[in-house]
């Protein structure tokens, strides 16, 4: 099994039980005859414990500012909850999964972007650990936490973790299974294909807008460092009836 496929789900598909029990099942089969690597998020379950524990939410442009506290909560809902349904439906569906975070083994080094707090960029992938396990059979299901050089915790964004380790394995398909289908039109059709050439474009004209514009310079990314196709797809149809938008060369 030589070919690669990193597939990241989260955000709202984690609220979905049938959905992601659907998708559990698919990955385990799926794992049977090709390689995986799953990386997920969790900003259900963080908004949730922060509640429970009474932590106010704050937000920076958009974006969540983590203090120690609330590093706390993303670590336990990552890798202490998420993280291990997702391995046990695995397990249960028959897959040899094995969940771990970016910080086991050094696998993700991070940047902090420090006006967020603990919040870390990707700006190494070691690939020994992910390696281990793949060539040992396992399927690596990979929590968005990582760490600096110093060791210091890191809340990751799970869709740039997940382009970071699809480009340092030039795997052949990265998957962002999100709760639309894929990059919409002006009509709200879904583009089917689009190429790495058109996206300033589709920026421009305003057809790609709000939160996926990231998202959509990440997958370029991915393409220039050598993932074959990237896809935003409607995690409710699963990985077989693949349906949303291709990023290609």
């Amino acid at each position: 099994m030589s070919e690669l496929m990193v597939v990241k789900f989260g955000g709202s598909l984690t609220k979905n039980p049938q959905v992601q029990s659907r998708f559990l099942e698919e990955l385990a089969l799926i794992s049977k005859r090709q390689n995986i690597i799953l990386v997920h998020g969790g900003g259900p379950e963080i908004n949730a414990l922060l509640e429970k524990f009474a932590i106010p939410s704050r937000f920076v442009n958009g974006l969540r500012f983590t203090d120690a506290d609330t590093l706390g909560i993303v670590e336990m809902a990552l890798s202490g909850k998420v993280n291990k349904v997702l391995t046990t439906g695995l397990i249960k569906n028959g897959a040899n999964a094995v969940g771990i975070s970016g910080k086991d083994g050094k696998s993700v080094i991070c940047r902090q972007v420090e006006h967020l707090g603990f919040v870390g960029e990707p700006v190494k992938v070691n690939r020994k650990l992910i390696d281990v396990l793949i060539k040992a059979g396992f399927l690596p299901v990979i929590a968005s936490i990582a760490a600096d050089t110093e060791g210091n915790i890191m809340n990751v964004n799970a869709d740039t973790l997940a382009a970071s380790i699809a480009a340092a394995f030039k795997a052949q398909k990265l998957i962002f299974l999100t709760d639309v289908a894929g990059v919409l039109d002006k009509n709200n059709n879904t583009i089917k294909k689009i190429k790495i050439k058109e996206i300033n474009s589709l920026i421009e004209d305003k057809t790609i807008t709000g939160g996926m514009i990231p998202k959509i310079k990440g997958c370029a990314e991915s393409v220039k460092k050598g993932v074959k196709e990237v896809w935003i797809a409607e995690g409710i149809n699963g990985i077989q009836k693949i349906r949303g938008t291709v990023i290609k060369q």
